[in-house]
């Protein structure tokens, strides 16, 4: 194996980019032979001229980002390295799989180590797309500027489609869109994806069907999010920050879910931070984390903070605070399903007026939901069940947890049992072992 080097003018161009302020590229020139180790030197968009050459090289001799992408690929894999600049993707085409043009489509094992770079798709298509059976691993890239193409299925993944595994360390995934879903990311069936210390951030979804702003997982899957930032992310329906499918296992980890937004118009839609879908495998589990400042403003939507459709949720030592909903659980809506808080504070969460119930957390249906050693404090709710709200036919079991100074419009600051249509609960609401009257 030998390296192309230019050693003077190499240190001269560095020495005058640092002198300058200006972003220096790495200098010493591509890896030839097995592709293990490529060197980008250039920031324009060009191909690789010969992918049978092993040499990362477009027609001007220079080494470009698509190039390297394409020389992996062909090569079984390898490492590419990028200088702190901005690597913007000209060539238009989208729907293509050999990087040729449009995304950089991955289909070995590659990674990209980006030194600070910026990969900015610019609108002309997503930005990466790791196909199924390869895998993508980042660090210290922000991905920008990618738009996901088409209807449908594929139209998911503005800044990185995975059909394989993913891995995003210390980089920022922004500014993307998908008519679909996953603003942000997409997870296709069968995939796994691992975002740890990096930003998930002002990524949006349009209408069809419009979920996971942020992030989205379809079908069997797994998503693990640690020590990481999911803010300002918008979904025309579910998710405004992350979205788990019915299938998929989501772990959410010392992490922060921050003025998200999901704008869903039915009950069953919102989660403006976190959405779990109905399934009969679909897991979320949310540890150690923060949840402030996240909508549902859909004319119904529910749960500002999580909503958890018919699935298994499981929230623990975690702070879920000031989110809002206009229909009900400003905090979390559980609807149906099993819903299990365990050392969380539910604090200054609200709900509109429509109708208006469970400023911390509403359950609808015949879910299960239980309370264990936390805090409901401060919420407010427009109509009834300040803190929280049990349907006629819920379950809910409260345990040394702190209920106080919660707020409500119409019954029950603190607490509510809500009746059926003959004035009676066939379901059960206990703190403390202490059953909840109904309808007070």
């Amino acid at each position: 194996m030998r390296t192309r080097t230019l050693a003077g003018a190499a240190t001269t161009a560095l020495a005058f980019s640092l002198l300058a302020g200006s972003p220096a590229l790495a200098h010493d020139g591509p890896r030839h032979g097995d592709g293990s180790t490529l060197r980008v030197t250039t920031t324009k968009d060009t191909v690789d001229k010969d992918l049978r050459d092993g040499t990362c090289a477009d027609a001007w001799g220079a080494c470009s980002l698509r190039a390297a992408v394409q020389q992996a690929n062909a090569s079984g894999g390898g490492t590419i390295h990028l200088g702190r600049a901005v690597y913007p993707l000209t060539i238009a085409g989208a729907h293509e799989d050999a990087s040729a043009t449009g995304d950089l489509d991955v289909r070995s094992t590659v990674r990209i180590n980006g030194n600070g770079a910026t990969v900015d798709a610019q609108g002309r298509d997503r930005v990466l797309d790791v196909v199924a059976g390869a895998a993508l691993s980042i660090g210290h890239l922000t991905v920008t500027g990618g738009a996901a193409p088409g209807e449908g299925l594929p139209a998911s993944g503005g800044g990185v489609r995975n059909a394989g595994t993913l891995e995003v360390d210390r980089s920022t995934i922004t500014r993307n869109s998908a008519p679909r879903a996953g603003g942000g990311i997409e997870g296709s069936p069968g995939s796994t994806t691992t975002v740890s210390r990096s930003t998930l951030s002002e990524n949006r979804t349009g209408a069809g069907p419009g979920n996971g702003g942020g992030l989205h997982l379809t079908g069997a899957g797994r998503v693990h999010v640690d020590r990481t930032e999911v803010t300002g992310n918008t979904a025309a329906s579910e998710g405004g920050g992350l979205w788990n499918s019915g299938a998929g296992a989501m772990t959410v980890d010392r992490s922060t879910i921050a003025m998200n937004r999901a704008s869903g118009a039915e009950a069953t839609m919102g989660g403006g931070g976190l959405f779990q879908e109905a399934g009969t495998s679909g897991r979320l589990t949310v540890t150690r984390s923060e949840l402030r400042g996240n909508v549902a403003d859909g004319t119904a939507g529910s749960g500002g903070g999580i909503l958890n459709d018919q699935g298994t949720l499981v929230v623990e030592r975690t702070l879920v605070q000031g989110n809002s909903a206009v229909r009900a659980g400003g905090g979390i809506e559980a609807n149906l399903g099993t819903t299990t808080l365990d050392r969380t504070d539910l604090t200054h969460n609200t709900t509109g007026s429509s109708p208006g119930n469970g400023g911390g957390l509403h359950l609808t249906g015949t879910g299960t939901v239980t309370v264990e050693r936390g805090s409901v404090t401060g919420n407010r709710a427009a109509n009834d069940g300040g803190g929280l709200w049990n349907s006629p036919t819920g379950t809910m079991i409260v345990q040394r947890t702190s209920i106080r100074g919660n707020t409500a419009g119409g019954e029950g600051d603190d607490v509510y049992q809500e009746v059926g249509p003959d004035g009676t609960a066939s379901g059960s609401f206990t703190v403390d072992g202490r059953r909840v009257p109904a309808g007070v």
